[in-house]
């Protein structure tokens, strides 16, 4: 269960064009959501340190699965911690000097350069995961591209497509930069959802 449980630790999307409701008609109102959006998006790519405590929850081909996480990135590395029901640490999963890096709490190591490579080998397929830093801070990843974006009214996003995933941002924490309290993810072999309960913005170093 808390293989199924590390896809959302793992995974990664992209955007590059914007769908505006039907009834949203006005070219005033686009306008102001796509320059609220640039703002926002200027705001998140500042942001590369943070924490997150959080927790996810879904179903893959038929498996259940939950698990709590916290998150600590900086830069490019990062150090996640899967906890199970009562809070004990199940998992840490880490990226640094390029090297991803999973060990279990029955004593388990597994090391990849590549991360799709080590869901490969664990779960049997590979999945879009090298952006994950930027989805779940609600900004899209420079190095994929999208089908659908959306935004709300304050120039956030809200839905986005990718490569098969569609992503439903239903909440955000308020802040400056607002970041994502409740995400949605679907797809053929995945649905998911990852409730993020805080956020510490410029986290100190691993």
């Amino acid at each position: 269960m808390w293989r199924t449980g590390i896809v959302w630790v793992l995974l990664c999307v992209q955007a590059s064009c914007v769908v505006v409701r039907e009834h949203a008609s006005p070219v005033e109102l686009t306008t102001t959501r796509l320059a609220a959006w640039e703002v926002h998006h200027a705001q998140l790519d500042k942001l590369s340190s943070w924490k997150l405590k959080g927790r996810i929850a879904g179903k893959s081909n038929n498996e259940g699965f939950r698990a709590g996480v916290r998150w600590h990135q900086q830069q490019e590395e990062f150090n996640i911690d899967l906890l199970g029901p009562l809070g004990r640490k199940v998992a840490v999963i880490s990226v640094q000097d390029g090297q991803v890096q999973l060990n279990t709490s029955k004593g388990e190591h597994y090391a990849a350069q590549d991360p799709e490579i080590l869901m490969q080998d664990l779960l049997g397929f590979a999945l879009p995961v090298n952006g994950l830093h930027y989805w779940v801070r609600g900004v899209p990843d420079p190095g994929q591209v999208y089908s659908i974006l959306e935004l709300d009214e304050q120039g956030r996003l809200r839905r986005l497509r990718q490569s098969g995933w569609d992503i439903g941002y239903d909440r955000y924490h308020e802040g400056k930069p607002a970041l994502p309290a409740f995400i949605r993810i679907t797809s053929p072999a995945l649905n998911a959802k990852i409730i993020i309960d805080k956020w510490l913005r410029n986290a100190a170093a691993l």
